[in-house]
């Protein structure tokens, strides 16, 4: 009897461990076996998801400034169902989904159709300049894009100090510091060995974002130009300053100066030991209160100056691209400067701009205020930074990828004024960060209370040709987007670029020839940067 009792429970014992092998929500990676959910009601297509996936371990204490540690197996089974807590943050308010903040925070997100098998991946880098937000805001809910036909993954990675801090030790080391960009190939590389087991083929990837998303991405492209991992890349309103002005924008090692002498730790040898042991929290508020600021450090070894040169050169990953901007992706980020609006001369030369080196007289003549084309001031400042920020890099990167790579590009400008979707209205055209819901297909969950009203069928149309963009490039990238009127971009043929916003049913064609004129003189203006400030921290002083 004891013998039957004890083979009974050997074989419950037995059967209850091949339960989760047999449960699809339950799946086994590299990380542990994690348990995720059905949603049943987001779209008309039942998802699978998971999320709060650990790819690493904590970056807290020792593992602070150091590379991500691969996450070690955990035994059980852990519940995946709810986001994890954002990485600590640079800005007082880093925006939805980064009320919770941790050093444990390089999580990722999986959604999937149901019996998915062998499906094209997009792995999604969220914007943020470089120092808040996080893969669980909601604009970026990959729901819809998934709904498609594809695996979307989302993830987390260190911004701000606790990702790039300028230190003079590790760079006298002759170590990278671009602690966020390798979280970007961390979670890239946990996906490939995972994302088979969530219905993805892992050698079907897209890698892709919007704003420092998109220039994550085009970092990690010359990072990594003969192991990308991914098939392909996406870049949504990628800014040139990792070319033009990022650091060293301040003397190595200066931001950390402040944060240091607060927190009573040296600011010579032994500097960031003495700054892991001090909690993040306390971090934080002396970054908030000094004002100090964090960008990826040109190091040359992981971030580099001349993107465009690289490009030129081969240093760059063979893979198509989609790429695109906003038609006045400027109007918001000028905003906040006072000479913006008063004074096109004095704002040349503000830390807003930050091209000090740019020719006053020059750059006068190519947006003069007034004309019909710039009827304000701030209608030319924020062409120009526009321009020389952003337009530019689009053109050369499309134009050189295509023209001496032989690559496939896909080059589209977004030009809806959705003046329901912003408390200003009309007046900031189609602003920075506007094309994310229309590309993500989260129009259906606008706010529907003041400033804002619900998106408009036409809105809505757009939306889901813009999926339908999207998911068809990731589905396969030398097709392209393959919808109406959206072409391979020909730089010698200025209406390959597709307009995208001003019809409801597919792309228009656009003009190079208008949209990059003011190309010729930044070019020249580029490659001179990034420049160090003066002690006062200012181009002025």
């Amino acid at each position: 009897m004891l013998k039957l009792l004890a083979s009974a429970a050997l074989l419950a014992i037995i059967a209850w461990a091949q339960i989760p092998f047999n449960d699809p929500l339950v799946v086994n990676t590299t990380s542990g076996m994690i348990r995720g959910y059905l949603d049943a009601t987001t779209t008309d297509v039942n998802l699978y998801k998971w999320y709060g996936v650990h790819f690493a371990e904590s970056t807290a204490g020792a593992n602070r400034w150091k590379a991500p540690q691969a996450y070690a197996y955990r035994e059980g089974i852990t519940n995946t169902t709810a986001f994890g807590a954002a990485c600590m943050q640079g800005r007082a308010n880093g925006g939805n989904g980064t009320q919770v903040q941790s050093e444990d925070c390089l999580f990722l997100n999986i959604v999937a159709p149901v019996g998915a098998t062998n499906l094209p991946v997009y792995i999604y880098t969220f914007g943020g300049g470089f120092d808040s937000n996080a893969a669980s805001d909601p604009k970026i809910d990959g729901s819809w894009l998934a709904s498609r036909g594809i695996v979307y993954v989302s993830y987390n990675y260190r911004v701000s100090l606790w990702a790039w801090p300028h230190a003079a030790e590790i760079a006298e080391a002759g170590e990278t510091q671009n602690f966020g960009l390798l979280d970007n190939r961390a979670a890239v590389e946990w996906v490939r060995d995972n994302i088979a087991a969530f219905g993805g083929d892992p050698t079907k990837m897209t890698l892709g974002g919007e704003s420092v998303g998109a220039e994550m991405t085009n970092m990690y492209m010359s990072a990594y130009p003969t192991d990308p991992i991914v098939r392909a890349a996406i870049m949504q309103s990628a800014d040139s300053k990792i070319r033009a002005t990022s650091q060293p924008m301040w003397p190595l090692g200066n931001q950390l100066i402040p944060i240091s002498q607060n927190l009573s730790c040296t600011t010579g040898p032994g500097q960031l030991d003495c700054l892991r042991s001090k909690d993040a929290f306390a971090l934080q508020a002396i970054l908030l209160s000094s004002g100090a600021q964090f960008q990826p450090v040109i190091d040359n070894i992981t971030v580099f100056q001349d993107y465009v040169r690289l490009t030129v050169t081969g240093q760059t990953a063979r893979i198509p691209l989609l790429i695109g901007n906003n038609k006045d992706e400027g109007q918001t980020i000028v905003n906040g400067e006072p000479t913006s609006y008063t004074n096109e001369t004095a704002y040349i030369k503000t830390n807003n701009f930050n091209f000090p080196m740019a020719n006053t007289d020059a750059v006068l003549s190519l947006y003069p205020y007034p004309s019909a084309q710039y009827p304000s001031i701030i209608n030319a400042t924020a062409a120009m930074w526009r321009d020389a920020h952003m337009i530019c890099l689009s053109s050369n990167l499309a134009m050189w990828r295509t023209q001496l790579l032989k690559l496939p590009v896909f080059r589209y400008q977004f030009a809806m004024v959705a003046d329901n979707l912003s408390g200003q209205g009309a007046s900031i055209g189609t602003y920075h960060g506007e094309d994310i819901q229309f590309v993500m297909g989260t129009m259906y969950t606008w706010a529907d209370q003041a400033p804002y009203i619900p998106a408009t069928p036409y809105e809505l149309n757009v939306s889901d040709y813009m999926v339908t963009a999207w998911t068809n490039f990731i589905k396969n990238p030398e097709l392209g987007p393959q919808i109406e009127g959206w072409r391979q971009y020909d730089p010698s043929d200025p209406t390959s670029l597709a307009v995208l916003g001003v019809s409801a049913t597919g792309a228009l064609p656009g003009n190079t020839t208008q949209i990059d004129s003011t190309c010729q003189y930044w070019n020249q203006v580029l490659p001179l940067f990034p420049r160090t400030y003066p002690a006062c921290g200012s181009w002025t002083c």
